[in-house]
């Protein structure tokens, strides 16, 4: 159970900066404005944040799992060490975003021709075993010590993106753009 409602975290974001640590399980956060905000080890899983602006916040070590975030502007915001897993980031713009050490297996940036920027992005370390990046625009993306086995990459652009020490299956990328 979350520890504020949706409308008593509307005026807490409004006052303070840092909700470290809060319990927002579950809430809908959907289209709200919480850039440069500090979410570490937040628990937001199963929350609705689609379409929210979370530009520049720090989501170090919080809980995601099963969260929507389609749609959401996500620009450079911290992702170190976080469980995405089961996350939605359909459309999502993931620019320079890092995701170093998070956990991503079987998140989903797809529907049908719907597709996330992830550009500049990096996922040094994490683990997106079984992810979905089919469509994704994955340019510059750093993808180095990756475990990748099982992603998808059909249709994606995968335009100097990096897999030094990946772990990977060859063959999900043959359709990939820019190879």
């Amino acid at each position: 159970m979350a520890d504020l409602t949706v409308d008593e975290f509307i005026i807490y974001i409004k006052s303070r900066k840092d909700a470290s640590g809060l319990n927002l399980s579950d809430l809908d956060l959907s289209n709200l404005v919480i850039q440069n905000f500090n979410l570490r080890g937040a628990n937001l899983s199963g929350c609705d944040l689609s379409g929210s602006d979370l530009s520049g916040s720090d989501l170090t070590r919080a809980n995601l799992r099963g969260a929507s975030l389609d749609r959401a502007i996500l620009r450079n915001t911290i992702f170190v060490r976080a469980n995405l897993t089961v996350t939605n980031i359909r459309e999502a713009d993931l620019r320079d975003a890092d995701f170093t050490g998070a956990n991503l297996s079987g998140a989903a940036s797809n529907s049908g021709q719907s597709t996330a920027r992830v550009i500049g992005a990096n996922l040094h370390k994490s683990n997106a075993q079984n992810a979905n990046f089919t469509n994704a625009i994955l340019v510059r993306v750093n993808f180095n010590s990756t475990h990748l086995t099982g992603a998808k990459f059909n249709g994606a652009n995968i335009t100097r993106m990096s897999l030094q020490g990946a772990n990977y299956d060859i063959e999900a990328f043959d359709e990939a753009i820019g190879v």
